[in-house]
């Protein structure tokens, strides 16, 4: 349910933001913003905007400061827990393996890719400004920085195309929307993945987002910026999924990192079973949860 920039001071509200980061401080990604007040209530906060780093710490810190959320709860598409200093993250060895399924890939990380993930990188100073890399199982308070990635949060919503070759996969394949990949690119899964887009967020009453999306969907061919938006958008959604009190995944841990995207049974049994193979326990790599002080809410409403 949208309603207008303006909340009422009776309702608590939530700011919940999408950013698809650019992983370096050369390039720029997407931001997206909403306002939801413990009625449900959504204000909108513009379509997305194209920023790099510094642009999109001011402009969190501008909403924040203008309409005074009781939390920040922040969906970013960037690893936000690099500890390992080669190879890759012990969540991507479970999610990449499921990526891969769907004909996808999944970029490593670690700190000898110091543009990304070195002493200098901006996005230490980013999760540094805002409280750094959150607990998703915790309380929520103040600003919630939270990893999440656009391509499982697509896995988890059903976003994959059915594979239509005769060695075709029963989990299908991940759509090719990338428009800087022109010999994977596909125009109509661009249509496809603004097409479900649209249909989430009119769904809550989003309109100003849903005309984006729906303006961006018509490009021929769209441009890598408009990608950024959409995958913020993706990331939204991811957040507007945890403050609605619904199921979500995280897929790893505190200590090597993790993603939060939306709660799919197929998908969790299948993360489960990538576990087992690797030799590690399902329970503490994989956990269905709900934010804490959305599960709260949602008991004493019932």
């Amino acid at each position: 349910m949208a309603d207008s920039h303006e909340a009422t001071d009776e309702q608590k509200t939530t700011l919940l933001i999408g950013f698809d980061s650019a992983w370096t401080a050369k390039n720029s990604g997407g931001l997206v913003g909403v306002l939801r007040s413990e009625n449900g209530t959504i204000s909108e906060l513009g379509p997305p905007r194209i920023v790099n780093y510094t642009h999109a710490q001011a402009a969190i810190s501008e909403w924040q400061a203008e309409l005074a959320p009781e939390a920040t709860i922040i969906l970013l598409d960037q690893p936000s827990i690099v500890p390992n200093a080669t190879g890759q993250r012990p969540v991507e060895n479970i999610v990449g393996a499921i990526v891969g399924l769907r004909y996808g890939g999944m970029q490593p990380a670690n700190r000898s890719k110091k543009e990304m993930f070195g002493t200098e990188a901006p996005v230490w100073e980013f999760l540094k400004r805002f409280g750094g890399a959150a607990n998703p199982l915790g309380p929520v308070a103040g600003t919630l920085v939270i990893e999440t990635y656009p391509v499982l949060a697509m896995i988890a919503l059903n976003w994959t195309q059915p594979e239509l070759s005769p060695q075709g996969r029963p989990a299908g394949r991940l759509p090719k929307y990338n428009p800087e990949r022109n010999k994977t690119f596909s125009p109509f899964d661009w249509q496809y993945v603004c097409g479900l887009a649209s249909v989430a967020f009119s769904d809550r009453g989003l309109k100003e987002i849903v005309q984006w999306i729906d303006g961006i969907a018509l490009k021929t061919p769209p441009q890598k910026c408009d990608q950024d938006g959409l995958d913020a958008c993706i990331c939204l959604l991811a957040a507007l999924h945890l403050a609605e009190g619904k199921d979500c995944l995280m897929v790893g841990d505190l200590q090597t990192g993790y993603i939060v995207v939306p709660h799919n049974v197929e998908l969790s049994d299948e993360l489960a079973t990538r576990c087992k193979k690797t030799g590690r326990v399902p329970s503490e790599w994989v956990q269905k949860f709900r934010l804490a002080a959305m599960q709260t809410l949602l008991s004493t409403k019932a």
